[in-house]
């Protein structure tokens, strides 16, 4: 698992960014099993995941955080968008979202490669399979499949080998007008590019072998449109790079990574959540923020 024996290359259908070649299953399964979780552990891939696994004080005011940004908008925004209360999240983690969702009134699935969080979401009484998306369709029977209002995956989408695939077995799966969520990061930007130049850096956001696909919002919303889905929202969040262009390098060093979070996090949760939901899609605009969250709805086409 060399970085330098891949490179980044852009799709020339729909215009994201991914590794060449593409990361081998086997590969993937090596890591996933034995490497990604210890990572996380030590701030090697820092995410909400990482956060929430801690414990203690900080899992609880990263959670706080959450479901009083992120969870708070994809649930109204679902409760506007999607006609039924029938969700599937692809990629739950540890199922945090899944629980604050069931809180909202939905029924909730989970499906989730690693047995370690699958066993902490099942711990509290969450639906949750431990096994693939591939696999989950293989297993489904006619009756689930296409039943679903909704179907969700939160940083899920740069790691998949075929993003193409995955959407469309998520379209399967939905109902007609069905919504799906996709929140990735925001890759190859201007404002981050904009940042590397500032701190003279590598491109820090590529990591190997396990973001193997790179999006924006443009790049994004074409693949949605490609596999038959209308974009019907679209938002940014906090431009993390803002941090970096005033100063605080926080690229390789945790300590003023966390004090940078925190300043985040003092942001959002000082928001009414619709103020936040009008900033962060301005931004989107744009093409700024750290992540990018689209809804898109499944459309009808030839062949349904």
């Amino acid at each position: 698992m060399n970085p330098s024996n891949y490179r980044i290359v852009q799709d020339p259908t729909y215009g994201y960014r991914h590794l060449d070649p593409i990361p081998g299953q086997e590969e993937l399964q090596v890591f996933y099993e034995s490497r990604y979780y210890h990572l996380i552990r030590k701030g090697v891939r820092t995410s909400e995941l990482q956060r929430l696994m801690e414990g203690g004080a900080a899992a609880e005011r990263e959670r706080r955080w959450l479901r009083a940004g992120l969870h708070t908008d994809i649930v109204e925004l679902l409760q506007k968008t999607a006609k039924g209360k029938r969700l599937l999240e692809i990629g739950c983690g540890t199922g945090d979202f899944l629980a604050f969702a069931r809180e909202n009134g939905y029924q909730v699935v989970g499906i989730e490669p690693s047995a370690e969080a699958v066993e902490r979401a099942v711990a509290n009484g969450l639906t949750v399979h431990a096994t693939t998306l591939e696999n989950f369709c293989g297993q489904s029977s006619p009756g689930e499949t296409g039943k679903f209002d909704a179907v969700v995956m939160l940083n899920v989408l740069e790691h998949v080998p075929d993003p193409v695939t995955t959407l469309q077995q998520c379209r399967r799966l939905l109902n007609p007008e069905g919504v799906v969520v996709i929140r990735v990061p925001n890759d190859f930007s201007e404002i981050q590019e904009a940042a590397k130049a500032q701190i003279q850096s590598r491109e820090w956001w590529v990591a190997v072998p396990d973001h193997i696909n790179y999006f924006n919002l443009q790049s994004l919303c074409a693949l949605l449109k490609g596999v038959g889905f209308d974009v019907v929202h679209a938002q940014g969040d906090f431009p993390m790079e803002m941090f970096l262009l005033m100063g605080d390098d926080y690229v390789g060093n945790p300590e003023v990574g966390g004090r940078c979070h925190e300043r985040r996090v003092r942001f959002d949760l000082a928001l009414p959540p619709a103020l936040r939901r009008k900033i962060y899609s301005a931004l989107a605009s744009v093409g700024v923020g750290r992540d990018t969250l689209v809804f898109g709805k499944r459309c009808a086409r030839a062949g349904d």
